[in-house]
């Protein structure tokens, strides 16, 4: 007897099995066939991804080969990924001011400081150095605007920026100012000995 209703149990449960998949199994397919579809899209996304960042690569490194590497790596920007772009515009900014050409230098690396593409760790970067190459002509106190908040924000640049600060401050003639920061950059604690060394040597030299 246990046996006959045993059997019937299962009957129902395949008929039910059956409903189920008569009412909702077509949905089930289109499910399957999305999560598979997305695995295949991410993958081939993935690929993509590797294929253009090779390429990239590739057309950088021919670039900087070139006899006039600012124009070459500027004239394939537009085939170059989202980082290499980036890295590229730098290098042209590094290259005029190896050149000598400290006006483009600065327009080059200002213009990656207000970049929205450019991330703001590499922003930063840009205006610390857009300060280091800046022409002789630029004026001390527009220089030290630009690394006034670098010097308060603790991070990579934040010793350089007071460096260059400090350095700004002696050659305006502001020995005070320029105490204040080497005072400053002295007690910070995660920074290179030598930075932490030069600072103090500074600040002797100036209190003497």
């Amino acid at each position: 007897m246990a046996d006959i209703f045993d059997e019937i149990n299962e009957d129902l449960k395949r008929d039910q099995m059956q409903e189920l998949w008569l009412r909702y199994g077509k949905y089930v397919i289109i499910a399957v066939s999305l999560v598979v579809i997305g695995v295949g899209a991410r993958q081939g996304y993935k690929a993509w991804q590797d294929r253009q960042a090779t390429e990239a690569a590739a057309i950088y490194h021919q670039a900087l080969k070139s006899d006039d590497t600012a124009s070459a790596l500027a004239a394939q920007l537009d085939m170059l990924s989202p980082g290499y772009a980036m890295l590229a515009q730098f290098r042209i900014a590094a290259t005029q001011a190896e050149n000598k050409d400290f006006d483009a230098a600065e327009a080059s690396y200002l213009a990656l400081s207000t970049d929205p593409d450019v991330k703001p760790l590499y922003q930063q970067a840009a205006i610390l150095l857009s300060v280091m190459n800046a022409p002789a002509s630029r004026k001390h106190d527009e220089l030290a605007a630009r690394l006034t908040d670098l010097e308060s924000q603790a991070g990579p640049w934040q010793s350089m920026a007071l460096e260059q600060a400090a350095g700004l401050a002696l050659r305006s003639g502001d020995r005070k100012a320029a105490m204040t920061k080497y005072e400053s950059l002295a007690g910070l604690s995660n920074i290179p000995a030598g930075v932490r060394q030069r600072a103090r040597q500074m600040l002797q030299i100036l209190k003497g």
